[in-house]
């Protein structure tokens, strides 16, 4: 009789080992996602959060070929692809486009800078 409670026992915590038993996590997408998260964090870092204020503001064929580079002391820093982009984005933010700008920023815009070909951030 003893021997059976023993073996009912054994089994029963057997049963709550088994329960407890976290399953494998699956690692294959983290390497990405980190990477996609330092990338965001370095982008935020870099522009004050301004990279999510120019694509709310900007019309979509504008923010789609730009990109916020940087944000210093007031001073915000737009890539354009080429001359003819880098126009239409000074006309736009001639034609009322700063104030909107300035109206989706999270902090004060000084100048708006558009830099046209070569690298982004130089």
């Amino acid at each position: 009789m003893v021997h059976r409670d023993l073996l009912l026992a054994a089994n029963a915590i057997e049963k709550v080992r088994a329960l407890r038993v976290r399953a494998e996590r699956d690692l294959a997408a983290s390497g990405a996602v980190g990477e996609l998260r330092d990338k965001l964090e370095r982008e935020f870092k870099q522009t004050g959060g301004m990279g999510e204020a120019w694509r709310t503001a900007a019309p979509s064929e504008l923010a789609s070929r730009t990109r916020v580079v940087s944000f210093t002391r007031g001073v915000l820093t737009i890539h354009a692809p080429d001359a003819a982009t880098r126009y239409r984005v000074e006309q736009w933010l001639r034609g009322g486009g700063r104030q909107m700008l300035s109206g989706c920023a999270p902090t004060t815009i000084k100048r708006v800078v558009v830099r046209a070909g070569g690298q982004p951030g130089r």
